[in-house]
């Protein structure tokens, strides 16, 4: 597999491509998905920059918006298939309105996912 991972916070310049990273195994309730589009979004700049409010987990893959074919799934997945078309959601559970601590705790990717700082 290959991605771009940021190495240290500064900006475009921490971004380093590895093109020899074992393709991941999805666990429970994960899914593995072949990405087909992405973008960056201005979470990826603030997290690349150190700006974010959580912090980042050590060689984060900056990727927030993204869309492909799943590939695998893992155990107690039942909703989706492989096969399927799908596409990202950092705040999964964020409907509407302010975007509160608690919706932070809950984000996925780029920082540590479900820990607040």
């Amino acid at each position: 597999m290959k991605a771009f991972q940021l190495n240290e916070a500064c900006g475009a310049g921490g971004l380093v491509l590895r093109t020899d990273l074992e393709t991941p195994e999805p666990g429970p309730g994960e899914v593995l998905v072949h990405v087909r589009a992405n973008s960056l979004n201005f979470r990826d700049f603030m997290v690349a920059h150190g700006k974010y409010p959580v912090p980042a987990k050590p060689c984060v893959i900056p990727l927030s918006d993204g869309a492909g074919d799943v590939v695998a799934v893992g155990q107690n997945v039942t909703a989706i298939k492989m096969g399927d078309r799908v596409t990202g959601a950092v705040f999964p559970d964020w409907i509407s309105g302010s975007l509160t601590q608690g919706i932070f705790q809950w984000s996925l990717g780029g920082p540590i996912d479900g820990i607040a700082g």
